[in-house]
């Protein structure tokens, strides 16, 4: 059963407070039991004392009535047993309850006295009355002395404790659980604190720290928190870091790359060339773009990261970004077999052109790459109320239902494209959105398999100063 902390610990501390409980009630039962009838044994043995140094050898009935009577002061007549002995267990002379005319002590029991001076006492049942008898053996005429008590007030008064113990105990734990679950509860209050800030950090914002409880320098809950806040420190430290790296390889690898491409369009355009050769150089100019859009997009990831994404916007025509876009992937959707065509009209929107462009180019070129040879790709932009949207729609194998949700997330790829791609960061999409997200825009995305795929893009649209 896996129950929370606080419900557990609860648990433990009622249980161990219930074993408490029992323990201690089982003890006062016990006790009051012992010391009900310890005082039963000091008024028999007061009693038969009395009643022995007044009979001595006198065993006359008015004798053993007037002293019997005498021992019985302030005792209910009823409660009490007095009889006279003979050696063998007959009852010579006896008083108070009606019962005291039969014999109430075994023959086992006169075996054990009459082979010892010492008196004994011992619980015994006559009829319907329990009692508390002692048997005193008369040293000079050999007789045997036995006085009894009824033992119902001191059972009736163990009853009624244990009556109490057993109603009042659940009580007492009801009040335990409650007073334990707010204890568990106010212990635990710093950790669900903890909790929730930790649940709130993310790798965009580990600058923030967990709090720490208030306590001496060995409170177990600000040890925790610290060292929390500690290994927080450590990761931020590193993916700093890992970020600096990034940044400043994308930012370095855009030089090279550029002046690749430059050197290869110069090339291609001024040399005869055989044509497998052409076909090699083109298809290293396509990855060279290729790879210039994948740093391109580590170096935005890596700006987003850090917070120093500045948009340059101005008046943009989405058709305009899309017709470029279209032809720049010309010989990428050559290649694959995919017809690559742009609708719509103008369509405005306050944006960074080059950020816009980086939208478009990676939803364009994944289209190509993920639909299939013999898809078409359709990119169509239009305006729908205070909304510039950008559409491209594939007629590919499309995305599977189960992954709609993880699209957007960063390194996440599809496994069908995986398999049918080997290429790719998975960082493209997660871009996408981020940089829609920063102009104030939306992203959505509709898919089922072997139907297509079709991205859509909202952007707030820019009203025009008049003249």
């Amino acid at each position: 059963m896996n129950l929370p902390v606080k419900a557990r610990l609860t648990l433990w501390y009622v249980t161990f407070f219930a074993v408490i409980v029992a323990s201690w009630s089982a003890y006062v039962i016990v006790r009051v039991h012992l010391d009900l009838y310890a005082t039963l044994d000091r008024t028999l043995y007061a009693r038969a004392t009395l009643l022995g140094s007044e009979l001595s050898d006198n065993t006359k009935s008015s004798a053993f009535k007037k002293a019997s009577d005498a021992s019985l002061a302030g005792v209910a007549p009823m409660e009490t047993v007095a009889q006279l002995l003979s050696a063998d267990g007959m009852v010579l002379q006896h008083s108070g309850n009606a019962i005291s005319a039969q014999p109430i002590i075994s023959a086992a029991t006169l075996e054990t006295v009459g082979r010892s001076s010492a008196p004994h006492v011992e619980t015994a049942r006559a009829s319907d009355l329990q009692l508390r008898v002692r048997l005193v053996r008369l040293s000079q005429s050999g007789r045997l002395l036995l006085v009894g008590q009824s033992t119902a007030s001191a059972d009736s008064a163990i009853d009624r404790l244990v009556f109490v113990m057993l109603v009042s105990g659940p009580l007492v734990l009801l009040a335990a659980a409650i007073v334990g679950w707010f204890l568990a509860r106010r212990a635990l209050r710093p950790v669900s604190r903890m909790t929730n800030t930790a649940a709130s950090i993310s790798i965009n914002h580990l600058d923030e720290r967990i709090p720490v409880p208030v306590g001496n320098d060995t409170d177990e809950l600000k040890s925790l928190a610290e060292t929390l806040n500690d290994m927080l420190t450590r990761l931020e430290t590193g993916v700093k870091d890992k970020r600096r790296l990034v940044a400043n390889a994308s930012h370095e690898l855009q030089t090279p790359l550029a002046v690749m491409r430059t050197e290869l369009d110069v090339y291609l355009a001024t040399t005869k060339l055989p044509k497998h050769a052409v076909e090699v150089l083109e298809s290293v100019r396509e990855e060279s773009d290729r790879m210039s859009r994948i740093v391109r997009n580590l170096l935005t990831l890596a700006r987003f990261d850090d917070g120093n994404l500045k948009l340059l916007k101005q008046m943009l025509d989405l058709h305009d970004v899309a017709l470029e876009a279209a032809d720049s992937f010309t010989e990428l959707a050559r290649d694959r077999d995919v017809t690559v065509s742009v609708q719509g009209t103008g369509s405005s929107a306050p944006a960074d052109p080059e950020y816009v462009r980086l939208i478009v180019d990676n939803l364009v070129e994944n289209a190509i790459r993920y639909s299939g040879a013999g898809s078409q790709v359709r990119i169509a932009t239009q305006t729908e109320g205070d909304e510039a949207v950008l559409v491209v729609a594939d007629t590919g194998q499309g995305i599977p239902a189960s992954a709609l949700p993880h699209l957007f997330d960063r390194f996440f790829r599809v496994e069908s494209a995986r398999a049918a791609e080997n290429s790719g960061s998975g960082l493209g999409l997660a871009i996408t959105k981020e940089i829609v997200e920063a102009h104030g825009g939306r992203i959505d995305v509709q898919s089922e398999l072997n139907g297509g795929t079709q991205f859509t893009v909202r952007l707030p649209k820019f009203e025009r100063n008049r003249s």
